[in-house]
């Protein structure tokens, strides 16, 4: 018998032996030589095929399906890995509550979405994928809070704030209760309740002292704002629906006194707000 034909009987022996080992024993077995198996068998099936010897593919075929139970499979128990980790959560034109299994609460502003652990009790993370969500977040000292924005990291124990993800690296945040850590390249910052920061290339900037009820002030129908800026609504507006309004030269800093309502439209709204200070705002 030729030298390659008795070498690669020994390999298929020897492979045999290795996956009579990873079905029996999985978790003594590593993802690369699991990957490197399942890696033969492919080669195999294309030579058996090359070779037209189709009752051979059809025993390795079974054999591949097999390996590949053996990844997914918990050592022990034989119950399968949830290969997604991750949860991803959405709201469409209006705001979504979400309660989370240890008594949180996120709610997402129209045109957001969050994602969250999938094992949440064992490890309270979530990641803020897309627009605004405010967090009322459950004492739990023992497992803390954090949430993943860009390459940002916001931690909490229990607190209620909202973050606002300003682009893919930006991010806005306001503290309602308690307080939170902003960790970032810039270091970490404590933001307390009632301030506000805004990040630029993912440094903390000036921390600002800003009304606590701007942090959930969407989550109410209709909301009476007192002597409120400008340059707060606006940002409160834009925050909230995602949009980008154009105004002109207007003073930022002239106060007004309206109801909000969210039970209307955005342009409604506006159109109140233009008749109380004769601007242009849309």
């Amino acid at each position: 018998m030729p030298r390659r034909s008795r070498q690669n009987k020994k390999n298929i022996s020897n492979q045999d032996a290795q996956w009579q080992q990873a079905w029996q024993s999985p978790g003594q077995m590593g993802m690369q030589k699991k990957q490197i198996l399942l890696n033969s068998i492919n080669d195999r099936i294309d030579n058996r095929r090359r070779q037209k010897k189709r009752f051979f593919f059809i025993g390795l075929s079974a054999v591949a399906a097999i390996l590949v139970a053996i990844f997914f499979r918990m050592p022990g128990n034989g119950s399968a890995i949830n290969t997604n980790a991750w949860q991803e959560l959405a709201s469409a034109d209006h705001s979504k509550k979400i309660l989370l299994e240890d008594g949180s609460v996120i709610w997402l502003a129209p045109n957001s979405s969050v994602k969250v652990y999938t094992n949440f009790l064992k490890k309270r993370s979530t990641v803020l994928a897309k627009g605004t969500a405010f967090f009322s977040v459950a004492k739990d000292a023992q497992h803390p809070f954090t949430i993943g924005v860009n390459r940002q990291l916001v931690t909490v124990v229990g607190t209620a704030f909202t973050i606002h993800k300003l682009d893919s690296v930006d991010l806005q945040l306001t503290v309602k209760e308690g307080k939170v850590a902003l960790n970032n390249p810039g270091g970490i910052q404590l933001v307390t309740a009632g301030q506000q920061v805004i990040t630029s290339q993912a440094n903390t900037g000036l921390v600002q002292v800003i009304d606590p009820g701007a942090a959930d002030w969407w989550l109410h129908q209709q909301m009476r704002l007192q002597n409120i800026t400008l340059i707060e609504l606006l940002n409160r507006i834009e925050t909230y629906y995602q949009v980008k309004l154009t105004y002109g030269t207007i003073n930022k800093n002239k106060k007004v006194t309206l109801t909000w309502d969210l039970t209307i439209s955005l342009q409604d709204n506006l159109t109140v707000l233009n008749t109380l200070t004769g601007y242009n705002i849309h």
